[in-house]
């Protein structure tokens, strides 16, 4: 067998499947491409792969990764598997690049971060200077742990926050937060620290796309 890391995109036509269709429908497209996926020994098989930082539903992307197994001895490369799997997947979904990949070169354990474009809809027009948010020691805000919900600081998680644009009520962030095994911090939680501590920012409604998830500064792909 061997492994490969796939990179594709999600957009707005399919922002709202949840993880496990895409899952579902992922299998389906293999099948319909015509490749042989790697499957798992014991008495229930499954497919070997990995999908590294699973989507929330609505949120759109650039550049998702997933790691999976093809068998060998079927003359596959880079550029078939590729192909084939574009032919398959519903409009929606493109895989943009794929790399061969050995033992835990690319791991996935090492992605910690990731970058959004967030597109905010306000209540009132607001002058946001992201400077005077951030200079703020702590930013204490309602949070979902695994063990419920509770106030944590999230500041040392934010590390950069930018106004992209702004015309009006209409507003335009790109910022990058932690984001992975050890702590992940989701752009609407970044939002609601903005609507504690900016005086009259309040959202009235939000698109999220996530640009990159990165290792440090890095994409792998």
């Amino acid at each position: 067998m061997s492994n490969y890391v796939l990179k594709y995109t999600r957009g707005p036509r399919v922002r709202y499947i949840s993880h496990l269709d895409f899952i579902r429908m992922f299998h389906r497209a293999v099948r319909r491409a015509d490749l042989n996926m790697v499957f798992s020994q014991g008495f229930n098989p499954h497919p070997v792969m990995t999908v590294a930082m699973p989507l929330s539903v609505g949120v759109t992307s650039d550049g998702e990764y997933m790691k999976i197994g093809f068998m060998d001895g079927f003359g596959y490369t880079e550029d078939s598997i590729r192909e084939r799997l574009n032919l398959s997947l519903p409009a929606g979904f493109m895989v943009t690049d794929i790399r061969r990949v050995e033992g835990k070169e690319l791991d996935f354990a090492k992605l910690d971060r990731a970058r959004y474009e967030v597109e905010v809809e306000l209540e009132n027009p607001v002058e946001l200077d992201t400077g005077v948010f951030l200079n703020n020691p702590e930013l204490n805000v309602m949070k979902k742990t695994k063990s419920g919900e509770k106030e944590t600081d999230i500041r040392p998680y934010i590390y950069t926050l930018e106004v992209l644009s702004q015309t009006g009520i209409n507003m335009t962030l790109v910022m990058c937060v932690a984001a992975g095994n050890s702590y992940n911090l989701k752009p609407e939680t970044v939002l609601s620290a903005m609507e504690k501590y900016i005086p009259g920012f309040q959202v009235k409604a939000v698109l999220i796309h996530r640009s990159a998830i990165l290792a440090g500064e890095k994409e792998f792909l």
